[in-house]
């Protein structure tokens, strides 16, 4: 049997939304032959020449460029300049400035943009983390797990570079700031420093073997506490004083374009009322502008798995409006890059309930179990998207998807936990809370007390059958559920789904907790412009577009699939490390 050949090109692909490719897919995918009088139409309408689209010539709405402004009230002049300073932007602003080259920023905020929820960095063998004894795992083991996680779709060659210059650009990024450094995660803070560096989860969990985990965590990311902020801060000033200008409450709008050479040669930005106009002109420019994630219409068509989430970025700029709108994968693909081939990976952290997302039974609103439990927050997300929606009006409307279930013998069996982002591993009596007051001040570190958990839960109830009443599940369900769990707990071997018996626990001793399970939200969308590693976004040949770099969540290559959560704080790593080596190739020309 003979294949037919289609071809189509890059920028064709591309451009198929998700409507399109659905409608595209069915037409290659079809292999029963039409009816005759059917194709013959077909072919008639065809030869007369059809009015209806052509799905791989759609251009969707946000890509639609503008047109060049006609009045411009100021031109500039710099060797690089770099649009959108939060992590990534602020650190390639320093690194070109420090390496002598006139550096103009650009953000659409009234200061540099800090998500003011952040600040885990999973950067690997910094010269602090060896100072408290942190050693990370083989860079095989942690790469290739990552890589796995995402189904092997990223460059492992970023993975590689992260790896092998997280912990140097770490070291530069907090050098001179002012802080405490904390040695381990229940360590209390010993000044009235406000900032301060602590590890997460160090040392590991007393016998906790990455090796034999089904989602294994990898021990060393390092946290800037409260949040961040001083740590850009201390960027911004040492940039500053290289000599960065920047030029906050300013919104780029497009770069410039040599027709000539394919060359990025500037941007036109304009004031926070969109009346004014700068032209900027550079040898070299920095796409900074992080995540899609805020633009409805963007995140629709890259990444339709993510419409069932709300978005949690918190950031505005000077008018008010979110700023993870992607404008910069936008400039770049009017600038000819394109964007990565998917499927984007939405960051969707869950943060479970009162004892995390420990593995502890979970039903769904049918009152049925549905998956091996133990699994992180990440993927917990991922399956609540599959279950049904509850029957009662008031949760289906607050998303709940699924309840936790816990037996009062919790206490004993935290130490049993996998460990790692959101799961909790360690129970402090109220006799011991003073000596580990600062963790316990902290968020999600894996530790908690009878006043947290207490203080969490949703449901506390006698007997099994008040919980299930509680909980607004079919009491037959929720008891033959719990009664298969049991069993399954006492034999030590999950043949229903495969969760390691050493965390398969008997729901038997009251009182009985139950915590609710709502669908997550969303953090960052990670999807961007596809890149070579020099950081260069490529045009539709595959070749670099010269005096263009890309970092942080507008760079490509980094995330797809889904987002892994095996190394906490990878996001922030990698867009320090790129930020950093994108001002740096800007400002040599590489």
């Amino acid at each position: 049997m003979k294949a037919n050949r289609i071809e189509l090109s890059r920028r064709s692909f591309i451009g198929l939304g998700a409507a399109a490719a659905v409608a595209a897919g069915a037409g290659l995918a079809g292999c029963a032959p039409a009816d005759k009088a059917a194709q013959g139409g077909a072919a008639t309408e065809a030869a007369a020449g059809s009015t209806a689209t052509n799905p791989s010539e759609y251009t969707p709405p946000f890509l639609a460029k503008p047109e060049v402004p006609a009045n411009v009230a100021e031109e500039k002049d710099c060797d690089v300049l770099v649009l959108g300073l939060g992590l990534a932007g602020i650190a390639a602003s320093r690194a070109a400035a420090e390496a002598g080259a006139r550096v103009i920023g650009v953000e659409r905020q009234d200061d540099i943009g800090v998500v003011g929820m952040a600040g885990a960095f999973g950067v690997v063998n910094s010269k602090i983390q060896k100072s408290i004894g942190i050693e990370w795992a083989p860079k095989a083991d942690i790469v290739n797990q990552l890589m796995k996680d995402m189904c092997y779709r990223p460059n492992p060659d970023f993975l590689n570079y992260w790896y092998d210059h997280s912990g140097e650009a770490f070291d530069w990024f907090v050098e001179g700031a002012d802080y405490e450094l904390v040695a381990k995660t229940a360590d209390n803070k010993t000044t009235d420093n406000p900032n301060f560096l602590r590890p997460i989860f160090w040392p590991p969990l007393e016998g906790y073997d990455y090796k034999t985990e089904y989602y294994p965590f990898f021990h060393g990311t390092i946290n800037l506490n409260p949040n961040m902020q001083w740590g850009c801060e201390n960027c911004r000033d040492k940039a500053l004083a290289a000599g960065a200008e920047f030029l906050f409450g300013t919104f780029a709008e497009q770069l410039i374009v040599d027709e000539s050479t394919g060359a990025v040669t500037g941007a036109y930005v304009h004031d926070a009322k969109g009346e004014t106009y700068t032209r900027i002109n550079a040898q070299a420019v920095c796409l900074c502008t992080g995540d899609m994630g805020g633009n409805k219409e963007m995140r629709h068509y890259y990444a339709p798995q993510a419409d069932e989430f709300a978005s949690f970025y918190s950031e505005v700029d000077v008018n008010g409006d979110f700023c993870n709108t992607g404008d910069g994968q936008r400039m770049g693909v009017w600038a000819g890059a394109h964007m990565e081939l998917g499927p984007y990976a939405p960051m969707t952290h869950h943060m479970g309930g009162a004892l995390g997302v420990d593995a502890f039974l979970q039903l769904n609103m049918e009152g049925n179990r549905f998956m091996n439990e133990d699994i992180p927050g990440q993927n917990i997300a991922d399956q609540l998207s599959r279950q049904p929606v509850s029957p009662d009006p008031e949760l289906a409307a607050l998303g709940t998807k699924s309840w936790q279930i816990f037996d009062a013998n919790w206490k004993t069996q935290l130490a049993a936990q996998g460990t790692g982002h959101g799961f909790v591993n360690y129970y402090i009596s109220d006799d011991e809370k003073d000596q580990y007051k600062t963790v316990l001040e902290g968020f999600a570190l894996g530790y908690t007390t009878d006043e947290m958990v207490e203080g969490a839960v949703t449901l506390k109830a006698d007997t099994i059958e008040e919980l299930a009443e509680g909980m607004g599940l079919p009491v037959e369900n929720v008891k033959a559920s719990i009664e298969r769990y049991n069993e399954l707990a006492a034999k030590g071997i999950d043949e229903d789904y495969g969760k390691i018996g050493s965390r398969m626990f008997p729901v038997d001793t009251p009182p009985f907790y139950a915590c609710r399970f709502d669908s997550a939200g969303m953090l960052v969308l990670m999807g961007g412009l596809e890149c070579d590693t020099d950081l260069h976004p490529l045009d539709e040949n595959g070749d670099p577009i010269k005096g263009l770099y890309v970092a942080g969540n507008t760079q490509g290559g980094r995330y797809l699939v889904e987002y892994p959560v095996t190394v906490g704080g990878h996001s922030l790593a990698c867009a320090l490390t790129f930020g950093k080596l994108a001002g740096e190739n800007a400002a040599a020309g590489i």
